[in-house]
């Protein structure tokens, strides 16, 4: 029994304050490890999107290749779109100058539009078309 009296009587544990100041340090932690947490998955998201726009690009630069240079025209977009299964959410833009003034070389300005997180994002590429002699 006198054990018994000797260990509630012991000052060893926590106290309230010791808890709560406890709590608070895990809430900050907590609340800054979430707040990276969500920075980092935004920035994947954002890097997948443009990586996706990109590859839309490339597929049709090299598509104009292919066609010839005489069909190459400004705002052509063919059906490119849903040759390439590209969603509505995305924009396509095609411009087409002459480059020199032989015509013989066009400079094809592929404009593709799409939003991230509510803002117009903008992915520009450039190319020339050489016209075969």
């Amino acid at each position: 029994m006198k054990k018994l009296l000797e260990r509630i009587k012991n000052n060893k544990g926590f106290t309230m304050q010791d808890l709560v100041i406890a709590l608070i340090i895990l809430t900050i932690f907590a609340g800054t490890i979430g707040g990276t947490f969500i920075a980092v998955y935004k920035m994947q998201a954002r890097t997948k999107i443009t990586s996706v726009a990109t590859l839309y690009g490339i597929q049709i630069l090299e598509n104009i290749d292919k066609i010839d240079y005489d069909e190459v025209k400004s705002g052509d977009l063919r059906t490119w779109q849903s040759d390439y299964n590209i969603p509505g959410s995305m924009s396509l833009g095609i411009e087409v100058t002459t480059y020199n003034q032989e015509d013989t070389i066009k400079k094809v300005k592929l404009t593709i539009g799409y939003e991230f997180d509510g803002n117009p994002e903008t992915l520009v590429l450039e190319k020339f078309k050489v016209k075969e002699i």
